[in-house]
This record gives C-alpha cells, sequence and structure tokens, in this order.
C-alpha cells in the first residue's frame, strides 16, 4: 500500500513537472506580471492547425465571446517559442466595442518557427487584474526563416497594395459586420536568405494598422515580423449605421499605405 502511494505521488510530481512551461511562465511575467489569467474554454478560443501544412504561414482563428468583447481593450496573439513571440496585440476601441453582434471572430496567419504553443490573451477595462486567454499547440518549424516569394522584384513592386472589404450579413442582424483587410507586403522577419546573394534579407515588415469606421476608432493593430508574408487580417464587429471604413498601414521602413470603402448600405 505505501508503495502505491509513493507511486501516485512521484507519477503526479512527474506530471506537474511535465507540464511546466519556462517558456510561458517567463511570457507571462513579463507581459501580465500577477494578474490571474482564467482559460475556461468559452470566454475565448482558438483555432489553428495541430500540424502546420507550411509553417510560413499558419491561419489562426480567435473566438471572443459577445460578453467580452463589449469590454475588450486588447487582445495579444503570443506564440512561446518564436525569436519575437508577440506576433500582434489588437486595441480595440470605442467603433468595436459598442457593436452589439454576439461573439465575435478575428483571424489572420502567422510564422512558425519551432513547435510551440500559439495563445491569444484578452483583457478588458473594467477587469485591470484579470485577463482571459485560450491556447493552441501547433507543431511545425521553419516559418521564420522560409519565403514563398519567388520573384522579389515583382514583390517590390506589388509592395503596399492594399485590398479593404466589408461584408453585411443580414441573417445575423442589421449591425452586423465582417472586415477583410488584405497588404501585398513581403513582411521579411529578418531571418531569410536571399538565394541570389545568400546574405540575409533585412526586416522590413508592416508594423502598425489603424482602421476606423465612420471616422471613429475601430481597431488598433501592432504587428510584428510573426505575421505571415502578405498579412491579412478579418474580424467582425458591429455598426448600425453601416459607416465608411478606412485603414492605414506602417511598416518599419515607413511606408505607408491606405484604403477606404464606401458606406455599407442595410
Amino acid at each position: 500500500m505505501r508503495f502505491l502511494v509513493c507511486f501516485i505521488a512521484l507519477s503526479c510530481a512527474c506530471l506537474t513537472q511535465a507540464r511546466a512551461d519556462p517558456t510561458w511562465d517567463a511570457i507571462r511575467k513579463d507581459l501580465f506580471q500577477d494578474r490571474q489569467i482564467i482559460d475556461d474554454g468559452e470566454s475565448i478560443r482558438i483555432v489553428a492547425p495541430k500540424r502546420a501544412e507550411d509553417a510560413s504561414i499558419v491561419p489562426v482563428t480567435i473566438y471572443i465571446s459577445g460578453g467580452l468583447a463589449a469590454r475588450a481593450t486588447q487582445l495579444s496573439l503570443i506564440i512561446d517559442e518564436n525569436p519575437a513571440p508577440i506576433a500582434a496585440v489588437f486595441k480595440f476601441g470605442d467603433g468595436y466595442r459598442e457593436g452589439n453582434v454576439g461573439d465575435r471572430v478575428i483571424e489572420t496567419r502567422i510564422r512558425l518557427n519551432d513547435m510551440s504553443a500559439v495563445r491569444a490573451v484578452l483583457e478588458t477595462a473594467d477587469e485591470p487584474g484579470k485577463a482571459y486567454a485560450a491556447s493552441q499547440f501547433v507543431a511545425g518549424a521553419g516559418g521564420c526563416t522560409s519565403t514563398s516569394l519567388k520573384d522579389m522584384d515583382e514583390a517590390r513592386a506589388s509592395l503596399g497594395k492594399t485590398r479593404l472589404r466589408v461584408d453585411h450579413d443580414a441573417t445575423r442582424g442589421p449591425a452586423w459586420r465582417e472586415v477583410l483587410l488584405q497588404v501585398r507586403h513581403p513582411n521579411f522577419s529578418g531571418m531569410q536568405i536571399d538565394t541570389k546573394t545568400n546574405a540575409y534579407l533585412p526586416a522590413h515588415f508592416v508594423e502598425r494598422i489603424d482602421l476606423d469606421v465612420a471616422s471613429r476608432p475601430l481597431v488598433t493593430i501592432e504587428s510584428g515580423m510573426s505575421i505571415a508574408e502578405n498579412p491579412s487580417f478579418r474580424f467582425s464587429f458591429g455598426d448600425s449605421v453601416g459607416g465608411p471604413v478606412k485603414a492605414v498601414v506602417r511598416d518599419t521602413k515607413g511606408g505607408l499605405f491606405s484604403a477606404q470603402t464606401e458606406r455599407v448600405l442595410q
């Protein structure tokens, strides 16, 4: 009996040790200090492939409950094992919070340098000592050092071309909107090799996107090198007046690009 008790205790200790995550512990302490982080599987969810088909373009979808979306201030997308773990920070304005359209969705594509947990951490204005999180482990490697670009000259020629679209679906309610923003940009991480020169391509990526709806702040995205080339962001929000959406995109070399939609008809 004593042997059985000792075996169970030892097994539990090994399991606890196996679950320890020093990388996330360090990131969590640095970004969120002693804040309580709740992972209940309902407040926020993240969906990504368990095994990446292409580690340089990994799709990620984040679901935020309607109650939290109405109080959200920012969401951090984190890739534990990437050289730059913070892939993007979404800072929500009043134009995002005020739309009552239920649960929200955010989609983008990331680079995965090594097998890693991919996390979404949401903060709210009325709970400064608390945050909500979800994670998904993704197997893949080499995404930060590879590129699918075949013609660098063509890539540079199309640099900054921005597509902005707002969709309206009456079956989801008169205020429901979905924004799709796509930017032609190599988003060089600084870790890729130019096959013509065998030298590292200098880091050059989209670092900030400001989106307004009817001249009111909607979402600001602080983006990094862990976002895949040709950055793409899709998210839902609420807008009862159908105001036009404007996007201003900035990159790390001072590039400035913009796009604007027409008013959305009901």
